[in-house]
């Protein structure tokens, strides 16, 4: 898409989700929380719930690289705090270490910010206002923390499924190549220390949850890549989850020919809180 025309795509979008939001608010639950991670910082987060009470299943987001509880409270994100709840469910959102009010430094994705959503996952099942289940998604890079999160040390955690939203899966994507080296943070890509603990396609097949992948195509942040997608659905076939999907194919299909989620901001919003919902009601089936 030419860069004017994805420009226009996202402001129109951004307008439709606003206006959709006014009708939101009221019915919603906004509450300040302040947690601290194994370190010892202060991390700053939101509740966002519900306004008539009882318990939901909880989601804890995983924000994109550069994103905070700023852009998951507004429409900088591709999906916000508030559409998440509105579907019935207790969210809770955070800035990581180095980002907004949270003390630390940025991590792209390390063992930091893995510990920072850790964290999050376990307060958020101890609330009252959730049923003590939770879900993960992860917005793009936010996948490296999710994965890394959600096994080893915290194989354990009652988390029931991770949406994946495009995520890049390993040092190649996720500097396309070498020619985005934002991420690596001045490390070299041979540096293994730096890269093994980011590169969400090692962990896939570790998991103890449901995994789904929701792609698009073209890709939100490199058009033509779809090797990542391909590649965390081959490891998540690889490990003994309990299920995977690819955006909408039957799940435990690995297909040869994948149906693509339409190139776009409204299509990847609708995509997600339709995922989402789609997992809310399989809680009551």
């Amino acid at each position: 898409m030419h860069p004017v025309l994805r420009a226009l795509s996202w402001r129109s979008t951004a307008a439709v989700r606003t206006l959709r939001g006014f009708g939101q608010r009221n019915k919603l639950v906004v509450e300040d929380v302040e947690l601290t991670s194994t370190a010892g910082y202060r991390l700053v987060a939101r509740r966002i719930r519900p306004s008539g009470g009882g318990r939901h299943p909880g989601v804890v987001v995983s924000p994109a690289i550069h994103q905070g509880i700023d852009a998951l409270l507004g429409t900088v994100a591709v999906v916000n705090a508030m559409e998440i709840a509105a579907l019935g469910y207790t969210v809770l959102i955070h800035d990581p270490a180095g980002r907004g009010g949270s003390w630390g430094e940025e991590d792209f994705g390390g063992a930091e910010h893995q510990d920072d959503l850790r964290v999050a996952i376990r307060a958020l099942a101890a609330h009252p206002s959730c049923t003590g289940r939770v879900g993960v998604l992860a917005l793009s890079l936010g996948i490296a923390a999710a994965v890394g999160a959600l096994t080893g040390d915290g194989a354990s955690l009652p988390v029931d499924w991770l949406v994946d939203w495009e995520g890049p899966c390993d040092r190649e994507i996720i500097t396309a190549g070498g020619t985005m080296l934002v991420p690596a943070a001045g490390h070299t890509l041979n540096d293994e220390a730096w890269w093994r603990p980011r590169e969400a396609v090692r962990g896939v097949p570790a998991l103890h949850c449901g995994y789904v992948r929701l792609q698009a195509f073209p890709d939100h942040a490199q058009p033509d890549e779809l090797r990542h997608s391909r590649r965390m659905i081959t490891a998540a076939a690889a490990g003994k989850l309990p299920w995977f999907q690819l955006n909408d194919h039957p799940r435990g299909e690995r297909p040869e020919r994948p149906h693509w989620i339409a190139g776009g901001p409204r299509a990847a919003n609708a995509a997600i809180l339709a995922k989402l919902r789609a997992l809310r009601g399989a809680e009551h089936a």
